[in-house]
């Protein structure tokens, strides 16, 4: 039986730091989804139930605080 990969959902709305923190997690064997609002994430994390959640904050749609809520 093959362990099942650590999920990461990395929320941010700089692309640039979605695409770095998706490569390296990716290369470290993390199974990596990314999400670029807070209402993607929410969506994201109901689809693919992540076991850690990397958040900025600051989002253009709501804070990660509300996103957390």
């Amino acid at each position: 039986m093959t362990p099942q990969k650590t999920r990461v959902l990395v929320i941010d709305d700089e692309p640039q730091i979605l695409r770095a923190l998706r490569i390296n997690l990716s290369v470290r064997g993390y199974e990596v989804f990314t999400a670029a609002s807070g209402g993607e994430a929410l969506r994201s994390a109901a689809d693919h139930r992540p076991d850690v959640i990397v958040l900025d904050l600051g989002l253009p749609d709501m804070s990660g605080i509300e996103v957390l809520g």
